[in-house]
């Protein structure tokens, strides 16, 4: 790119502090969101394998509930 695109066309303007602090805590905010989506995703995967090994052993277990 030529040297003309990559610079700015308005001067930056300095930010408060209290806007330094609310980008600041929007980081905090996704980190965090994020790292409750992980938790959640390893809870459910958990689960599902033993929800899915519960019905792996019914399967297993001798067919005498439906047969006549």
């Amino acid at each position: 790119m030529s040297h003309s695109a990559l610079t700015p066309h308005a001067p930056a303007t300095p930010l408060t502090a209290a806007e330094r602090e609310w980008i600041r805590r929007q980081g905090v905010t996704a980190r965090a969101l994020a790292e409750e989506q992980r938790l959640v995703r390893r809870r459910l995967s958990t689960t599902r394998d033993d929800a899915a090994a519960r019905v792996r052993e019914q399967l297993r277990r001798a067919p005498r509930r439906f047969t006549r």
